[in-house]
C-alpha cells in the first residue's frame, strides 16, 4: 500500500499534510497562550476590583497601578472641558459616556468617566452635558489606561467625541490614565454608573482543542485516501 508514497503526487500531498499539521498545532498553541493570558489578566483584575481604594494625592502614582485598581481622589470637576463619548451602550440602550476632567489641589488633571446618559434626540444632534457637583468632590474610581490615539472627524456635534484620548481635552497637565467612576461624594444623580465588566476566559480553550482535533483528522483522511487508492 505504501509504494504509492514514492509517486510525485503523494510526495506533494504528504508534504502538504505535514505543513498543515504543523500549522494547526501552532494555532492550537497560540489559542492556549491566549487562554492562559486571559486567566492571568482576569486574576489581576479580580484582585484589583476586590482591593480597598488607594488614596492618591499625586497622579504620578496612577501610571504604576494596574487597570481596575480602585483609587480615591479629591478635586474639582472642570465641566467647561467635559465631552460626550459617543456610541456607548448600557444594556441594550445607546447613549454617551460623560467624560469630565478632575483637577486636583496640585493642579494635576485626570479624566473621569462619570457614567452613561441616553441620547436625548438623535446621535447627530448637539446634546447638553449634565453638570457635575460644584466645588470639591471625593471620588472613588477604577484606573484605566488611555490607549486610543485615533483622530476625530471634523463634523461631530459640539463637545462630542468618538475616541477617548488626551488630544480631545484642553486641560493640562493631563494624566495618561482615566478613572471609571465607582462612587462620589456628593453623588451625581444625573448619570448612570457604568457596571463592572463580566470576566470570562473566552472561547480560546475550546478553539485550541478544535485545532488539535483538526490536526488529528488530517492523517486519518490521508490514510483513508491512500488505502482507497490501493483498492
Amino acid at each position: 500500500m505504501f509504494k504509492n508514497l514514492t509517486k510525485p503526487r503523494w510526495i506533494a500531498l504528504t508534504a502538504f499534510l505535514l505543513i498543515m499539521i504543523y500549522l494547526f498545532i501552532r494555532l492550537s498553541d497560540w489559542q492556549f497562550d491566549r487562554y492562559n493570558t486571559k486567566i492571568q489578566n482576569n486574576e489581576i483584575t479580580t484582585t484589583a476590583l476586590s482591593s480597598e481604594p488607594i488614596n492618591l494625592t499625586d497622579l504620578s502614582q496612577v501610571s504604576e497601578l494596574n487597570d481596575w485598581q480602585k483609587v480615591s481622589l479629591k478635586g474639582e470637576f472642570m465641566n467647561s472641558d467635559a465631552k460626550l463619548l459617543r456610541r456607548q451602550y448600557l444594556e441594550s440602550s445607546l447613549g454617551f459616556w460623560v467624560i469630565t476632567p478632575l483637577k486636583l489641589d496640585n493642579d494635576q488633571v485626570i479624566l473621569v468617566n462619570r457614567g452613561w446618559i441616553p441620547i436625548a434626540e438623535s446621535s447627530t444632534s448637539q446634546q447638553e452635558i449634565p453638570s457635575p457637583p460644584k466645588g470639591d468632590v471625593t471620588i472613588i474610581g477604577y484606573v484605566q489606561t488611555l490607549k486610543d490615539t485615533r483622530s476625530e472627524p471634523e463634523d461631530l456635534p459640539l463637545n462630542q467625541i468618538n475616541y477617548l484620548n488626551s488630544t480631545n481635552f484642553s486641560s493640562q497637565p493631563l494624566s495618561t490614565n482615566f478613572l471609571q467612576l465607582a462612587s462620589m461624594s456628593p453623588m451625581d444623580n444625573q448619570v448612570a454608573i457604568i457596571p463592572l465588566p463580566e470576566l470570562s476566559n473566552g472561547p480560546h480553550f475550546s478553539y485550541a482543542i478544535q485545532w488539535i482535533l483538526f490536526a488529528l483528522m488530517l492523517p486519518i483522511g490521508w490514510y483513508v485516501l491512500l488505502k482507497n487508492e490501493n483498492k
